[in-house]
């Protein structure tokens, strides 16, 4: 079996177990409807399973294990992927589905913004691994020309179809967040630094909507309200991971945040209009008023 169709056996067996355990029999007659659809055989010993389960751990960080009482494989909730191989879970499943559609044209519609700069990624990701500092020209969005910058890198973040880079800017001496569809000429140093223990990448944004963080604001809690409708996608597509429900009924849904409270955090509140009402704190309601009223006046 060629190590394109060994993918494919390794996404469905991912994605039965994902929805409930298994016996290797049941999966296996669950690979024989799957191995009628494609074309292809995927039925498997166990010999063959426990090497896939081995496989399946290297790429998607998912750890298939046994019931011996039930005689079943599951995915335990706790073994959920991390972003990045749930992204690649999903990057495998997409491709999947479209191996085995003729006419992609005419029945896929894609996203048409692609994001940019992610010619840089794998350097940038080299350089973090490596604790090397990194030159290029960024031009800011309110500038004319770019300007040389040198910055020990970080982190990596994506936000709204776009990637940042969130480094120390060794000129400045200060935390900054550069997009990476703005950058150009990107070199990696010889130079090597050494990391600021005081400093953690992975929560540096962790009170934040996207990728202004604040220096000094206090975090305060907010209080959300939606009606039903929008509060079901509210539920599923969730603001920010400290998200809360207070009041879940037919006629509203209530959440908490604690997020700084940002301007694209406030963007975001305005792009909802009428289906959501800010209840707290009373700063962001000032805001987002303002807001309102500085665009109605565009239309006078």
């Amino acid at each position: 079996m060629a190590k394109l169709d060994v993918f494919h056996r390794y996404l469905h067996i991912v994605n039965f177990l994902l929805k409930k355990p298994a016996s290797l029999d049941e999966i296996n007659d669950y690979l024989s409807i799957k191995s009628e659809q494609d074309g292809l055989n995927y039925i498997v010993s166990n010999r063959t399973f426990l090497r896939d389960k081995e496989a399946i751990f290297s790429l998607f960080k998912l750890d298939i294990q046994y019931n011996n009482k039930e005689n079943q494989y599951y995915i335990s909730e706790d073994d959920s992927p991390e972003d990045v191989h749930q992204r690649l879970l999903e990057a495998f499943s997409t491709f999947n589905a479209l191996q085995f559609t003729q006419d992609i044209p005419n029945k896929v519609q894609f996203e048409k913004r692609r994001p940019q700069g992610l010619e840089f990624f794998r350097t940038i990701l080299q350089a973090i691994s490596q604790q090397r500092e990194l030159a290029f020209d960024y031009k800011k969005f309110y500038e004319d020309k770019p300007q040389r910058r040198n910055a020990q890198p970080l982190l990596l973040k994506e936000y709204k179809h776009r990637w940042y880079l969130l480094a120390l800017d060794t000129v400045e001496q200060d935390i900054r967040t550069f997009g990476l569809d703005r950058m150009d000429n990107l070199l990696i140093s010889t130079k090597k630094y050494k990391k600021d223990k005081q400093l953690l990448p992975e929560t540096y944004f962790q009170h934040a909507f996207g990728i202004m963080k604040p220096n000094n604001e206090a975090l305060e809690e907010t209080i959300l309200s939606f009606n039903a409708v929008s509060g079901n996608y509210v539920k599923t597509m969730p603001f920010h991971h400290s998200q809360k429900i207070l009041i879940d009924t037919e006629e509203e849904l209530r959440i908490s945040l604690k997020v700084h409270l940002t301007q694209d955090f406030i963007l975001e509140l305005l792009s909802h209009g009428a289906y959501v009402k800010i209840l707290q704190p009373a700063a962001l309601v000032d805001r987002v008023k303002q807001a309102l009223q500085d665009a109605l006046r565009q239309y006078k």
